[in-house]
C-alpha cells in the first residue's frame, strides 16, 4: 500500500471515529509539529517505534499508519524528552482508533526508553571506534495498549425531528441499515447506518433530511453502549417544474427525454444525480449540475434547476498507424454533435493506407422514438487492394440501437452493398442485401485501455443477392469475447484474454463473396501474421478465407516506470473452409511483446509479433503501431 493511500485510510478511520461525540474524544494535535524541514541536530537520536497490546493485526496496522512516532521515524528525534512528548501526543489518536473498533474502555500509555549502543560504539558523547563522528543514541518509543473488552452496542434508536407536513416518514430499526446492534460497537458501522437512514429519507420525498448528531451512553462495568441518533427529516416534497440554463443551442424537449422522473413524483435525490450523469453522457456539455433549492421551498413541489455549460459541438480528429503488412496509415475525420439542435451526430471519416482507402459517413440520432434508442445510418465507399482480393465497392446501412441497462446494447437494421471483386485475375460483381443483428455487453472500465471487466459481442447477419451472376444466400454468425483482470491492487499488472468463434452457413465457399468470408491474422487478431494470413492459402500464397474461424489469445501487461508499460502475448487462430469450426486445416500461433505509453488520448502501442509455425508465405515478424490496446 502506498504512503498517500495509508494516510488517507488512516484519516478516514479517524474521521468516522470522531462522530460519537459523547463518547469519543477529539484528536490532540502535536504542538511541536513544524511545516518546515530541518536537518537533524547533532544531538539527535534514532529510535524504534513499537505498538504492544493491540487487540488485532488490523488495529496494529492502522496504528502504524496513523501515529507520528511511525510517520516521523525517518526524521529521528532531537532528544529523549522530545521523543517522549511525540509519543504522548499519539495517545489521543491511539484511543480514537481503539474506540472506532468498540474498545471504549481501553487505556493507552506512552513509554520511551534509551537503548545501549552496539558494542564498540559510544553514545552521544563517545566517539566511534575509529575516531569518526559520534554514534547517535538509540531509543524505543512504545505505545502500550490495554484494550480490555470490546463494548457491545445494545441499543441504537433514531429520534426524528422536523417531520413537517406530508406522509409520516418511516424508518425501520437501525439494525436494518447496518448498525451493529448486538455486536461490537464499531463507530464506523454506527455512522454508516446513520448515513444510510438519511439516504433513505432523501430517497422517499425528504430531500432535506440531515443528521443532527447523536447521544451515546457507555456502561464501562458492563462494557455496553447505547446510542440515540438524531435526524432531521425535513418537509415532504415532490418534483416540481424544471428550468434549464446555459444550453441555448440545445432543444429543451430533447434534454427532457433523459428525465428519470415525472413531474409530481416523490423526490428521490439519487435521481437528480442520475439525470446529471445522463446529460453529461450526451457529450454536449463541459459541466452541469441538477439541483433543488438550497432551502426547503414553501410548497410541496420543489423546482429543479439544471445549470449547464455547452461544449464545442465540432471535433476534428486525426491519427497515424503502422503495420508491417499494410505499411503506414492515416485517419482523419470531423464530427458534429448537434446538427439540428437535438444531439444529431454526423461524422465523416477518411481512412487510408497504401492498400486500403475508405470514406465513411455516419449519422446518429439519439433518443429516437423512445429513450435509450438511437437511429443510425451510414454510407461507406472503399477501394481495397489486398493479398486476398481487390475490391471497389460501397455499403449503405440503417438501423436501430437500443441500450438495455448499463452494459447491454442490441441492434437491428438493414444493409445494401455493391462490390466489384477481383481475385486471381477474375472480376465478379456482388450485389447483396442483409439484415444485421447484434447483441453486445461491455462491462470493462475503459474503452481504449481496459484493466478490469468483460466484453462480449455476437453478430448475426442473413445475406441474399447476386454474386458472379448467380443467386446466393448465406448466414454469418460471429462471436467475440474478452476479459480483463488486475493482478495487483494498484492495477500495475493486467492480464487480458480473448476468444472468437465464427461460422458462415452456406452451401459452398464459392457462394460467399470474398469480401464476406471469414479471415484471421493481423494487429487486432493473431499478431505475428500478416492481415488475413491465418488459414488456407491459394497456389499463389494468398489468403482464401473460410466459412468458419476460431481464435484465442492472452496478453500480460505491466507498468515498468511512470506511464511506460511492457506487454507479452501469445495468440492462435484457425480458418476452415467448412461451416463448422475445425482445427483440421491447421492452426497458426504467434507470440511477441510490445511497449505501451499511457498518453492522454489512450495507450500508444508498439508490438512485434513472430509466427511460431511459419510457412513460406509468412514473414519472419510483424510490427504494429497504433493507439489503443490490441483488444
Amino acid at each position: 500500500m502506498t504512503e498517500p493511500r495509508r494516510i488517507l485510510r488512516a484519516a478516514w478511520a479517524l474521521a468516522l471515529a470522531g462522530g460519537l461525540s459523547a463518547v469519543l474524544s477529539g484528536c490532540a494535535s502535536d504542538p511541536l509539529a513544524d511545516p518546515f524541514a530541518f536537518d537533524r541536530p547533532e544531538t539527535g537520536i534514532d529510535y524504534t517505534p513499537v505498538v504492544s497490546g493491540a487487540p488485532s493485526e488490523e488495529i496494529a496496522a492502522l496504528m502504524e499508519e496513523s501515529l507520528l512516532i511511525f510517520r516521523r521515524q525517518d526524521q529521528g528525534a532531537q532528544s529523549v524528552a522530545f521523543l517522549r512528548r511525540r509519543a504522548e501526543g499519539d495517545i489521543p489518536t491511539a484511543q480514537k482508533i481503539l474506540r472506532s473498533y468498540g474498545y471504549y474502555g481501553a487505556s493507552v500509555e506512552a513509554r520511551v526508553s534509551e537503548v545501549a549502543p552496539p558494542a564498540g560504539q559510544g553514545g552521544n558523547t563517545s566517539p566511534a571506534a575509529e575516531g569518526g563522528e559520534p554514534a547517535p543514541a538509540a531509543a524505543i518509543a512504545e505505545i502500550a495498549i490495554d484494550a480490555g473488552t470490546p463494548f457491545t452496542l445494545v441499543r441504537h434508536d433514531v429520534i426524528l425531528s422536523d417531520t413537517g407536513a406530508g406522509p409520516a416518514p418511516e424508518l425501520g430499526p437501525a439494525a436494518s441499515f447496518g448498525s451493529p446492534v448486538g455486536g461490537p460497537a464499531e463507530a464506523a458501522a454506527i455512522l454508516e447506518a446513520e448515513r444510510a437512514m438519511v439516504a433513505r429519507l432523501r430517497g422517499t420525498g425528504r430531500p432535506y433530511a440531515a443528521g443532527r448528531g447523536r447521544e451515546a451512553v457507555a456502561d464501562r462495568e458492563a462494557a455496553t453502549l447505547e446510542v440515540d441518533s438524531r435526524i432531521s427529516a425535513g418537509p415532504h416534497h415532490v418534483f416540481g417544474p424544471i428550468s434549464f440554463t446555459g444550453a441555448p443551442d440545445v432543444d429543451e424537449e430533447y434534454l427532457r427525454t433523459y428525465l428519470p422522473w415525472a413531474e409530481g413524483d416523490v423526490v428521490d435525490t439519487a435521481l437528480l444525480a442520475a439525470f446529471q450523469r445522463r446529460l453529461m453522457g450526451t457529450r454536449l456539455f463541459r459541466a452541469g449540475t441538477v439541483t433543488l433549492p438550497d432551502a426547503p421551498p414553501p410548497g410541496e413541489a420543489a423546482q429543479v434547476t439544471v445549470a449547464l455549460e455547452q461544449a464545442p459541438f465540432r471535433t476534428v480528429r486525426a491519427g497515424v498507424r503502422y503495420n508491417t503488412d499494410e505499411g503506414p496509415g492515416v485517419r482523419a475525420g470531423i464530427e458534429h454533435r448537434n446538427l439540428f439542435g437535438a444531439n444529431e451526430q454526423v461524422e465523416v471519416l477518411a481512412d487510408a493506407s497504401l492498400d486500403v482507402q475508405r470514406l465513411t459517413t455516419t449519422f446518429r440520432k439519439p433518443q429516437y422514438l423512445r429513450p435509450l434508442q438511437d437511429l443510425i445510418a451510414g454510407i461507406e465507399l472503399r477501394r481495397v487492394e489486398e493479398d486476398a482480393y481487390d475490391e471497389l465497392g460501397g455499403t449503405v446501412t440503417a438501423g436501430l440501437e437500443r441500450r438495455l441497462g448499463e452494459h447491454w446494447t442490441v441492434g437491428a437494421g438493414g444493409l445494401a452493398e455493391y462490390s466489384s471483386i477481383t481475385d486471381q485475375g477474375v472480376t465478379d460483381d456482388a450485389l447483396l442485401g442483409g439484415i444485421p443483428l447484434f447483441a453486445a455487453y461491455d462491462g470493462s472500465d475503459d474503452l481504449l485501455d481496459p484493466k478490469t471487466g468483460e466484453r462480449l459481442r455476437v453478430d448475426l447477419t442473413p445475406f441474399g443477392g447476386i454474386f458472379a451472376n448467380d443467386p446466393v444466400t448465406f448466414l454469418t454468425i460471429d462471436a467475440r469475447a474478452s476479459a480483463y483482470r488486475r493482478l495487483t491492487a494498484e492495477g500495475d499488472v493486467v492480464a487480458a484474454v480473448r476468444g472468437r468463434v465464427g461460422s458462415i452457413i452456406a452451401d459452398a465457399l464459392s457462394d460467399v463473396p470474398q469480401t464476406r468470408r471469414l479471415y484471421s491474422g493481423g494487429g487486432g487478431s493473431v499478431r505475428g501474421y500478416a492481415e488475413d494470413f491465418v488459414g488456407p492459402l491459394d497456389a499463389a500464397g494468398d489468403p482464401v478465407g473460410g466459412r468458419s474461424v476460431l481464435e484465442a489469445g492472452g496478453e500480460l501487461r505491466g507498468r515498468v516506470w511512470g506511464d511506460l508499460w511492457l506487454a507479452a502475448f501469445v495468440e492462435a487462430g484457425s480458418v476452415s473452409t467448412g461451416t463448422i469450426p475445425s482445427l483440421e486445416e491447421g492452426v497458426q500461433v504467434g507470440t511477441g511483446g510490445g511497449i505501451r505509453y499511457a498518453s492522454p488520448v489512450g495507450p500508444i502501442r508498439l508490438d512485434v509479433g513472430v509466427p511460431l509455425n511459419k510457412r513460406d508465405a509468412d514473414d519472419s515478424f510483424q510490427v504494429y503501431i497504433s493507439i489503443g490496446q490490441a483488444f
